[in-house]
């Protein structure tokens, strides 16, 4: 199936040929084009007539039918390690020395050869990004990393996982809405970046919506964008009792208009929870996953 890549909007400069992605998963050109031919992988048709691949394409298709990166390099992506798949803790302890330390390409290296080892990411960030920054905060505790290391370890996470959701094929026309957030008094964006990543890699349409948000922006988001989902990260809370409040007023409107409310986060207190009313509480993001595939089974998995 192809169609123009001008007519469609597709930003040229992130596709590649055939002969580039044969490069780098080692297989023959014409293997690539049968694959396009046949339908197994997507393309468009420049207007002068040749096919040309998408780079998140591409790359899900590698992971998915278990070629390996060969030769990043030829698309774009800085060379893999090709390290043991199944070394979680060891790649977990790599990125906390490489984020505290500030060095951004050790770190993306890291991400990068999980996520080409076909780890989800919802795993990566289970077991991988939310345990390397709790160490980080312990040291922190402790007064063995200084406040800028932490922040500096926070904002490299943040530019590294913008880059690996441009390798994340983008949502179908037909795929369910999801939105996040933090709210009002909580800064914190990694947890709701990281949700957003996760769920789009499902197959949702997943946006967050920034930090530090009243309940009031996002009731009318709700009644404007009409989400399936609506996550909220919740890691400090200004007043318990008015959290509570306007958490439940805002369920009620969620549930009128179809959206399930899923939340998570340290904040949210066993006792604190009894008084609130919500679709899902998620303490990790494969359970967010799980949610999400409840609401929509038909999404990519």
């Amino acid at each position: 199936m192809t169609d123009c890549a001008i007519s469609c909007g597709i930003n040229v400069s992130k596709l590649i040929s055939p002969k580039q992605f044969a490069r780098a998963i080692d297989v023959s050109e014409s293997t690539v084009k049968r694959w396009v031919d046949n339908g197994s992988i997507h393309a468009v048709k420049t207007a002068g007539g040749h096919r040309r691949l998408s780079v998140d394409v591409a790359l899900r298709f590698a992971r998915d039918h278990g070629h390996q990166l060969v030769r990043p390099e030829t698309i774009g992506l800085p060379t893999v390690t090709q390290r043991t798949p199944n070394a979680i803790t060891q790649e977990r302890t790599a990125l906390i020395e490489s984020l505290v330390s500030g060095n951004e390409e050790a770190s993306r290296q890291i991400i990068l050869d999980l996520y080409l080892a076909r780890h989800s990411l919802a795993v990566i960030c289970d077991e991988v990004v939310a345990p390397a920054f709790c160490e980080i905060g312990n040291r922190w505790a402790c007064g063995e990393v200084e406040v800028y290391m932490e922040r500096r370890a926070c904002e490299l996470c943040l530019r590294l996982l913008h880059n690996i959701r441009d390798l994340v094929p983008s949502p179908g026309p037909e795929a369910p809405v999801a939105l996040g957030c933090t709210l009002d008094g909580d800064p914190y964006t990694l947890a709701a970046c990281m949700a957003s990543l996760v769920l789009r890699d499902a197959g949702w349409n997943a946006s967050s919506l920034g930090n530090m948000l009243p309940f009031t922006t996002i009731r009318r988001a709700i009644e404007r964008e009409r989400p399936k989902l609506v996550w909220l990260s919740v890691s400090t809370i200004r007043t318990q009792d008015r959290f509570v409040d306007e958490m439940n007023e805002t369920v009620d409107l969620a549930l009128q208009h179809g959206t399930a409310i899923a939340i998570g986060g340290r904040g949210l207190t066993p006792p604190l929870r009894e008084k609130l009313r919500y679709s899902a509480f998620c303490e990790t993001f494969q359970q967010l996953t799980t949610t999400a595939a409840s609401l929509a089974p038909t999404s990519r998995r």
